[in-house]
C-alpha cells in the first residue's frame, strides 16, 4: 500500500479532529443561486414566446409591387406595376383589418409607394407628351433650311417665350 508522504491514516488535524473531515474553516460546498442541490432537476425554463401572427400575403405583395413600381416608374412600366400594387395594398389593408393578421404596415407602405409610382409615371408621361407636342408643332420649320426659326419655335414652346 502506497502512502502519501506526510500523511498517515488516522492522523488528527490541528484541533484533534479525525483527518477524514475537512480542515477547519471550510464548510459544506456552497450552491450557486438559482440551482437546486445535487440530484435535483434544473429549475423550470422560461415560458416560450407566442409564435408570431401570420402575415397577410396581400399586404406583402402590395408592398413589393409598390417598391418595384417606384423603382421602375422611370421606365413607363412602373405605373402599371403601381396600379397592381395599389389594388393588392388596398385588399391587404382590408384583410388585415378584418382578420387581425400582421402586415398592416406593409400594406400601408405598399399603398404609399404605389401611389408615388403612379404619380411619377403620370408626370413623366405628361412631360413626354408635352415635349413631343412642342417639337411636332415646330416641324413646319425645317431645321436644315431655317435653323433660327426652328430653334425659336422650340424655345417658345418649351420656355413659354
Amino acid at each position: 500500500m502506497s502512502e502519501t508522504p506526510g500523511y498517515t491514516a488516522g492522523q488528527q488535524g490541528f484541533d484533534g479532529a479525525p483527518s477524514d473531515q475537512p480542515p477547519p474553516g471550510y464548510g459544506p460546498p456552497q450552491q450557486q443561486p438559482g440551482y437546486g442541490p445535487y440530484g435535483y432537476p434544473y429549475p423550470a425554463p422560461y415560458p416560450l414566446a407566442m409564435p408570431p401572427q401570420p402575415r397577410s400575403g396581400m399586404a406583402l405583395t402590395g408592398m413589393i409591387l409598390g417598391i418595384v413600381g417606384l423603382c421602375t416608374s422611370i421606365l413607363y412600366v412602373g405605373g402599371v406595376i403601381g396600379i397592381v400594387g395599389l389594388v393588392f395594398s388596398i385588399i391587404g389593408i382590408r384583410t388585415v383589418n378584418r382578420t387581425g393578421q400582421a402586415g398592416k404596415g406593409m400594406a400601408i407602405t405598399g399603398l404609399i409607394t404605389s401611389i408615388i409610382a403612379i404619380i411619377v409615371n403620370a408626370i413623366e408621361i405628361a412631360v413626354v407628351i408635352w415635349v413631343v407636342h412642342t417639337f411636332s408643332t415646330c416641324t413646319q420649320y425645317d431645321p436644315n433650311v431655317k435653323p433660327t426659326q426652328y430653334q425659336q419655335c422650340v424655345r417658345s414652346g418649351i420656355l413659354g417665350n
